[in-house]
């Protein structure tokens, strides 16, 4: 009875289903759009996804609720899941462009989950111009990360055109029995009593070291209680608002752009300044939205940044699960006048800062304690933010999907309360970048990509890919787009 009642959500990941269904500006959803070099066998992906929902057990998991909501729900084995309902195939209507691809992954986004089911759907996408196909994975971020999203993909794609060899096999369905309300109650009881215990446990624990270490080194030990105390109130308060005079306005709905770029020229211009590829992606970000200000006759002397911390690798995670690692960082960067080497530097300096802050080792506690603030109060904080920005490494190898070759992977990720997010995900030599963007904070999403294709060209000091990836590099208008063309790239303008 006990694996029937499953686990429940709790710390980042309660706190961002909690934000989700608590206001629909905060709507959490991760899509990822791998689009395909041709149509794939359609009884193979669906024999594929079968395996990998076997082998990533939240992919079978509903969340179910207590009589009394006061609790986050628990993810338990769905006792009537049926694939067919969060995998289908559907044809293009229309010409097949990139542009219409992206209006279908805007409205898988913007529909909300059946919250008594698995919260995943996947698209088949057939119809795409030039013989293409793409495939939509569509999560809710209370389940997965972005380096999760990616994790969860590797169990589904293949290393050629035929089947892996040399597989094994997956892992029997879980089982799974029905639960009544009651018992999910009870259960939550449970666990709240012990959370409960375990946090005065840990509270008593910390009483004691400070009253130690009164006596023994009292300078040391309350000068780091009161450093944690700090960081704490740093990483927890609210800002006023953005920063951004531009981009002010918030709704619920926004709009997908993307566009790709060689991966080696981003990562050698971070090199050539002995900095991350982080922080080259950073920088090159706030000198695009400097510019789209700019072409507003708006001045901003800093924004806003939201960033994902991952705590992936620390004692106790849960690295290698469709889960949530992270949690994350709010600082303001400078981006008015900076030259390229100031603004790595600012985003490096920040990044680092936040990774040694002591409040990082207390970000699920913090994210139990949300459960107190209401959520009107996280919405606010959640819309103060300009633009929040994540950089996922990916495979760097071709994978296929049931005999089709990924040739891009453009992560599209909702907004989250700020007026923009940008994500990079690297794969197979290129660097690909999604953008989402509040229609009511940024109205004309396409001179805003062209403001940061231009950053990413400024700081590369090469070539970026077009906002259509299915237009051969160089065409004119009018010229018929049979192909994109891996490695190929036009001038940012």
């Amino acid at each position: 009875m006990a694996e029937a009642r499953g686990q429940q959500l709790t710390g980042w990941d309660a706190a961002t289903w909690r934000t989700a269904a608590g206001d629909p500006t905060l709507r959490s959803t991760v899509v990822g759009v791998c689009l395909l070099d041709s149509t794939p066998s359609w009884e193979r992906l669906h024999a594929r996804v079968e395996r990998l929902t076997c082998l990533v057990p939240v992919l079978r998991q509903r969340p179910i609720r207590g009589l009394f909501g006061v609790a986050s729900p628990r993810m338990a084995t769905d006792p009537d899941f049926d694939l067919n309902l969060h995998l289908r195939r559907m044809r293009l209507a229309g010409d097949g462009s990139w542009s219409e691809l992206l209006d279908e992954a805007r409205r898988l986004s913007l529909t909300d989950f059946d919250r008594d089911r698995p919260l995943w759907e996947m698209v088949l996408v057939e119809g795409v111009e030039g013989g293409r196909s793409a495939l939509l994975l569509k999560l809710h971020h209370s389940i997965a990360d972005g380096q999760a999203t990616v994790l969860i993909g590797l169990s589904l794609v293949e290393l050629g055109v035929d089947p892996n060899p040399d597989e094994p096999p997956a892992p029997p369905p879980p089982t799974a029995a029905d639960i009544t309300q009651q018992a999910v109650s009870l259960a939550d009881i449970s666990d709240n009593m012990r959370r409960a215990r375990t946090a005065l446990e840990r509270a008593g624990e910390v009483v004691a070291d400070l009253a130690r270490g009164t006596v023994t080194d009292p300078v040391r030990t309350w000068t780091s209680a009161l450093s944690t105390l700090a960081s704490v109130g740093r990483f927890a308060a609210v800002p006023d608002g953005p920063l951004s005079p531009l981009m002010t306005g918030r709704g619920t709905t926004y709009r997908f752009a993307a566009f790709d770029m060689p991966f080696a020229s981003l990562r050698e211009a971070a090199k050539r300044r002995d900095r991350s590829v982080n922080d080259a992606f950073m920088a090159a970000v706030g000198l695009g939205l400097e510019r789209y200000h700019v072409r507003h006759s708006t001045v901003v002397d800093e924004l806003r940044f939201n960033v994902p911390i991952s705590l992936r690798g620390d004692a106790g995670d849960r690295s290698g699960q469709a889960s949530n690692a992270v949690t994350i960082a709010r600082f303001t960067l400078p981006v008015a006048g900076l030259t390229i080497d100031e603004r790595m530097d600012s985003a490096h300096a920040e990044v680092e800062r936040w990774r040694k802050e002591p409040a990082l080792r207390w970000a699920d506690p913090l994210a139990e304690v949300s459960w107190l603030v209401p959520v009107p109060l996280l919405a606010q904080a959640a819309r103060a933010s300009d633009v929040t920005t994540s950089n996922v490494p990916g495979p760097p190898i071709p994978l296929y999907v049931a005999g089709a070759r990924i040739v891009g992977m453009y992560p599209l990720v909702a907004t989250i309360g700020a007026a923009v997010n940008i994500t990079m995900v690297t794969y197979d030599g290129s660097a690909f970048i999604g953008i989402s963007a509040d229609e009511r904070a940024v109205p004309d999403v396409h001179e805003l990509v062209a403001d940061l294709r231009s950053g990413f060209a400024t700081v590369t000091g090469g070539a970026v890919g077009g906002e259509d990836p299915l237009v051969p590099p160089g065409a004119a208008d009018g010229t018929p787009k049979a192909r994109a063309v891996r490695g190929e790239a036009t001038p940012a303008g």
